[in-house]
């Protein structure tokens, strides 16, 4: 049970720290926020003015703000869906989620498993739809092979996120023209924190995506729904020599200068989140596709999303915004197809609870010794 009463007491005993925090977060915002117009006037020129890794690089030219023009005119939802309607029609749009069982080490044998769910629309009048979940399990000998401790979860996330990228792969093979949304970045910082076979994997696995894109010319489009990202806010730094900020997030820089469906011009990652002056950064490793991942931040919730493409599509970045736009009118602030994935791909509790009763049904059937603990055993007698 939280202890609420201990809780209210940290909180008033760290009121002035939380405070300070706060003002001096708002100092900087109101800095960065005066030389936000800046940018109107910066274009690609400045990019060889920059350093080695300067948060990001220019990209598009003119306004920062781009204004989403259709949504002044809309005087209720149905104005909001009629535009929906008429920007998806024909159009086919995928999105791949993935999901995971990780190994309980109160079974004493490492096994766990991976689902992966996949959606298509092609927005067509015979509703032409279709979704598909597959699953698929991780034995010891795969932990033993890739050298990890086998009840931790970075080697299953790993392989996770392989699988989501190998059915992205597949829907771009599948279709002449598609547009593909990824549930998270294209930009893996993440990963500088684990060793190197893990951090193979997954770029392995986005490597091969960011490959069929380009082959296909099917665009993967990278949402994150919230991101704690400062490239822009990093170039800034360097363009205007302003102080170096560790407290402001791209998002809240451009929150209260977007309405609903607004974007920024976009810009290309050149993010440093080096592990040390010697290591290479994220970015370093992606070899080819080095500058070649874009970004621009649009407003579907209270604070801005970050929407991520090759730089390979740059004449489609008003055609990526609005299918953002009208893949998120549906459920408001989050888009439509992302969610249908994750809604096939979820694993919840009770299913869980059916994956152990398998796997110890398994073990029974083979004579396989499964060592259940003491902990694991007073749950499942709590659940009956």
């Amino acid at each position: 049970m939280l202890n609420i009463r201990d809780l209210s007491s940290d909180f008033e005993d760290r009121k002035s720290a939380i405070i300070t925090y706060e003002r001096e977060t708002s100092g900087e915002l109101a800095w960065y926020r005066k030389a936000l117009p800046n940018l109107d006037s910066a274009d690609v020129s400045l990019n060889s003015t920059l350093p080695q890794y300067s948060g990001a690089k220019l990209f598009e030219s003119g306004a920062v703000i781009r204004r989403f023009n259709p949504a002044t005119s809309w005087k209720n939802r149905e104005d909001a869906i009629s535009w929906m309607d008429g920007l998806l029609s024909g159009v086919t749009v995928g999105s791949a989620d993935g999901s995971q069982i990780y190994p309980d080490k109160n079974y004493g044998l490492p096994i766990a498993a991976v689902q992966i769910g996949s959606v298509y629309n092609r927005h067509t009048t015979d509703h032409e739809y279709a979704q598909e979940t597959s699953a698929s399990l991780i034995t010891p000998d795969e932990f033993a092979d890739a050298g990890v401790y086998a009840y931790g979860k970075e080697f299953v996330d790993a392989r996770r996120f392989a699988l989501e990228c190998d059915a992205l792969i597949d829907l771009m093979h599948a279709f002449d023209q598609i547009y593909l949304l990824l549930d998270g970045t294209l930009i893996l910082s993440h990963i500088n924190v684990l060793g190197k076979n893990l951090r193979d994997i997954h770029l392995d696995a986005l490597m091969r995506l960011l490959d069929a894109s380009n082959e296909t010319r099917n665009p993967v489009i990278g949402y994150v729904d919230v991101s704690v990202q400062r490239d822009v806010v990093t170039l800034m730094r360097h363009i205007y020599r302003m102080k170096e900020t560790k407290k402001l997030f791209d998002p809240v820089l451009f929150a209260d200068e977007l309405n609903w469906g607004d974007r920024t011009k976009a810009f290309i990652c050149n993010r440093d989140d080096r592990r040390g002056t010697d290591s290479p950064s994220v970015l370093d490793t992606y070899t080819r596709y080095r500058d070649s991942i874009a970004f621009f931040y649009m407003r579907m919730g209270d604070l801005p999303s970050r929407i991520e493409f090759p730089v390979w599509a740059a004449g489609e970045i008003d055609r990526i915004a609005d299918i953002v736009r009208a893949e998120t009118i549906l459920r408001g602030s989050y888009p439509d197809i992302l969610m249908i994935a994750h809604r096939n791909a979820v694993v919840t509790t009770k299913e869980h609870e059916v994956f152990y009763r398998m796997l110890s049904r398994f073990c029974r059937e083979h004579g396989i010794a499964l060592h259940t603990g003491a902990k694991q055993g007073y749950k499942v007698q709590e659940s009956r």
